[in-house]
């Protein structure tokens, strides 16, 4: 794959992945949890494809300032995506506790 191919598909890449976590912002902002899970799945996958696909030559500057660009957007995205989805997982956690020590008292008198 020539150098030009590469930042392309590079770029191409960076910019799924912008997409995909502005999909999954807007998810989030939904509460559409099973949504979410879907797009993060194909977020995980652009990202492997970002790990064998990094150019070994340097981006010109153009191509080097679309990826900073991108990456602001990505790494906003996904603390937006953060704030909304750690309060949610933490009450996940807390009925969990709940349920675990609900579970635990039961099974201490059933052995009586």
């Amino acid at each position: 794959m020539s150098h030009d191919e590469n930042t392309n598909t590079l770029l191409h890449l960076y910019e799924e992945v912008a997409r995909l976590t502005g999909s999954m912002l807007s998810a989030a902002h939904q509460n559409d949890w099973d949504r979410l899970l879907e797009l993060e799945a194909g977020c995980a996958n652009c990202i492997e494809s970002l790990k064998g696909c990094q150019a070994q030559e340097q981006l010109n500057e153009a191509a080097r300032q679309q990826k900073v660009e991108l990456l602001k957007m990505i790494l906003a995205n996904d603390r937006e995506i953060r704030k909304l989805t750690d309060p949610w997982m933490q009450r996940i956690g807390h009925l969990l506790e709940s349920t675990t020590r609900q579970c635990d008292v039961a099974r201490a008198y059933q052995s009586d």
